[in-house]
């Protein structure tokens, strides 16, 4: 068991990195070699109201107001397990960290999406990311204090972290989005691999398996934006639901966190 673990530290996260660094200093001769279409912008398809998703309705003068309001949830969902943590549930040092991160970036994702959702455009988008990359970077330090242990996702947090806000900026910055798609569906593999390891010692139980079908799901919405809003009659697009979602990504956190609360609180009581 101990051998799986040692593989996927000292193999899959070095190759992930390596791979970054090279999408990073030729993304873009990678992208026109692969024949890739990677808008550096966010989505290629423009509807007729010139807004890149389906659902463009105004409701209480709010702009694209569905896009916009289902982000609250995310930012509560964010909120909720911050708080849990600052409540007194007390995890290995690493866990507690990428936890922390993971919530926070939730809430700023929460914000960036609705500011992006409210008025499109590359600018806006770029905050939208910049959430996100602190989400991602928390969700696959955690995976790694599941499956690896303490020291793999402490050395990890802030390495991921720095390359995600990095890969966020990017695309604004110099139209270079494989970093960005190297940060999502890399790092998405990676936690892959790990939830099929067992336990690592301090695990907390986090159900990764859970937050994997999630963000599946979450994916899946977006790709089916207009099929949803179609077959839902115009009340509910792919996107909306989407923030639904990954707002939902963050339950098996917030059950492990609880858990570990209520089990320390009964073994003080045995004490």
């Amino acid at each position: 068991m101990k051998t799986a673990h040692i593989t996927t530290t000292q193999r899959w996260l070095p190759a992930l990195s390596a791979l970054w660094l090279l999408s990073l200093v030729f993304g873009p001769a990678l992208i026109g070699l692969l024949g890739l279409n990677l808008n550096p912008h966010g989505h290629t398809h423009l509807y007729a109201h010139g807004h890149p998703f389906v659902d463009a309705r105004t409701l209480w003068g709010i702009p694209n107001a569905m896009d916009v309001l289902s982000n609250l949830p995310m930012a509560l969902a964010g909120f909720w397990g911050w708080r849990l943590l600052v409540d007194g549930r007390h995890l290995p040092t690493a866990t507690a960290r990428a936890a922390r991160v993971f919530f926070i970036g939730l809430v700023l994702t929460g914000i960036g999406s609705s500011v992006y959702h409210w008025a499109p455009d590359a600018s806006s988008l770029v905050l939208d990311r910049l959430g996100m990359a602190v989400s991602f970077a928390g969700a696959l330090s955690l995976a790694l204090a599941e499956r690896a242990g303490q020291v793999a996702a402490r050395a990890a947090l802030g390495w991921v972290l720095a390359a995600a806000l990095l890969s966020a900026v990017l695309p604004a910055a110099n139209d270079n989005a494989l970093p960005w798609a190297v940060v999502q569906f890399g790092g998405l593999a990676l936690i892959v691999r790990l939830a099929l390891l067992p336990a690592a010692e301090g695990a907390v139980g986090v159900r990764l398996g859970g937050v994997i079908g999630l963000y599946a799901l979450a994916k899946a919405l977006e790709l089916g934006d207009e099929a949803v809003f179609q077959a839902t009659a115009g009340q509910l697009s792919g996107h909306s639901l989407k923030h639904l979602a990954a707002a939902l990504a963050a339950w098996p956190v917030i059950v492990a966190v609880t858990n570990r609360g209520l089990r320390q609180n009964a073994a003080a009581r045995v004490a």
